[in-house]
């Protein structure tokens, strides 16, 4: 199990939420003016931010723009987003930014004057500390929608980061626009702090010509109150829900475009200690295996949506409420859709970094292949192997005792 140690290299998990594929990323300047695609919030009650680009025929691709709030700040109520032909979603992210960036965290020099190429994720390298809009229906209901009382607040002059993933399927160049609306209420309007859950499943597997299932639980950590929720998958999901794990799916889709947004009339509570237990399932008719990624050629499987009061660590699936920033979605148990022991998961593991090719996608495929009877021991030592190698320390020490828990069924 020496060999674990290779995890440290893939960036697992952290960094994952990002898309790519990207090929140009040249920009139309917007025309302030243009209200065609989305009227702005009346003065005083709002901003909008809006992206131009520009995609060659029979292209796939991810742009990102760096965008500032205005100087007085905003305490977000819902946001408003539409979008042209040619985008499949739109994202709007906060960072830890004072002013807009030149060069990635590992000083990456990038042109962010406008729109730029994100092929490597969008959030890839940079500060990005949380979701605070967006949407995946060109027309229909976005992310954020919060009681009258209830808001987001973003600091005066935020750096925002602005992501759309385009597919042009036609044979001619295509200028898609994004506009997202935030609305805002007056500080004092503001009873309560909301967020937004963003939960992302880093392990699935499709492979070639079949069915499966992609699976997460994720802890409550405090008392919270959903205001909506919807789900993400690309083309090949066929099924979803999302329940809690002392209840029925309280979210059922069988889309993955257009999707649903799901409100609940006076919210709906979720109790500490509750786990958001949720699953994607695919149909693949193709003659490859698909992973997880961000490209439509890879699969997602996420849960998504508005809540309050603000709990960082039940936003992002964290394994330590102490430590949000460094545990992001490793608070998860991953349930496979196999038949696999935790002990023969362990040996898939291991062979996974000794061998040739893509350790990412061999890693996605034992948990998948896991039996779903061991995945809280499979999940806990996946967990504490990441976890240990990310803050430097020995692997099969730190995490004896749950390599032993797994061997031992």
């Amino acid at each position: 199990m020496r060999t674990i140690a290779q995890l440290a290299g893939l960036g697992l998990i952290m960094g994952l939420l990002g898309c790519g594929g990207a090929e140009d990323g040249s920009s139309v300047e917007p025309d302030p003016n243009d209200d065609d695609l989305l009227a702005p919030p009346a003065e005083g009650q709002g901003a909008q931010f809006r992206m131009i680009s520009r995609l060659d025929p029979g292209m796939e691709a991810e742009h990102c723009q760096f965008m500032q709030a205005p100087p007085e700040g905003m305490h977000v109520n819902r946001d408003e987003v539409r979008y042209t032909s040619g985008s499949h979603h739109v994202l709007l992210y906060a960072t830890s930014y004072t002013e807009i960036p030149t060069a990635k965290d590992d000083g990456t020099e990038v042109d962010t004057s406008g729109v730029f190429d994100c092929s490597d994720g969008a959030t890839n390298g940079w500060s990005v500390t949380k979701l605070v809009g967006g949407s995946q229906n060109g027309e229909g209901t976005s992310l954020v929608s919060f009681p009258p009382d209830v808001a987001m607040y973003i600091p005066p002059r935020a750096v925002l980061l602005m992501n759309a993933h385009y597919i042009n399927a036609s044979g001619d160049v295509l200028e898609p626009e994004v506009a997202i609306n935030l609305h805002s209420i007056p500080a004092e309007q503001v009873k309560q702090e909301g967020d937004i859950l963003f939960l992302y499943n880093a392990f699935i597997k499709v492979g070639a010509q079949s069915v499966r299932t992609a699976r997460m639980r994720c802890p409550v950590w405090s008392d919270i109150t959903i205001a909506n929720v919807q789900s993400h998958m690309h083309a090949r999901g066929k099924g979803y829900f999302a329940a809690l794990s002392s209840g029925a799916p309280f979210y059922e889709s069988d889309r993955w475009e257009d999707v649903e947004v799901k409100s609940f009339e006076g919210g709906f509570e979720v109790r500490a200690g509750e786990v958001l237990d949720y699953a994607c399932d695919y149909q693949n008719h193709e003659q490859r295996d698909v992973y997880q990624g961000p490209r439509s050629t890879d699969e997602m499987c996420m849960l998504i949506g508005s809540y309050y009061p603000a709990d960082p660590a039940t936003s992002n699936c964290a394994a330590d409420p102490d430590d949000v920033g460094s545990t992001n979605n490793m608070g998860a148990e991953w349930v496979g859709d196999g038949v696999a022991t935790c002990a023969e998961t362990l040996g898939c593991i291991q062979t996974a970094f000794t061998s040739a090719g893509d350790g990412f996608e061999s890693l996605q495929g034992c948990v998948v292949d896991s039996d779903p009877a061991v995945s809280k021991e499979m999940s806990d030592t996946v967990r504490c192997l990441v976890l240990s190698l990310q803050r430097g320390q020995d692997p099969m020490s730190t995490c004896s005792a749950e390599i032993s828990a797994c061997a031992a069924k």
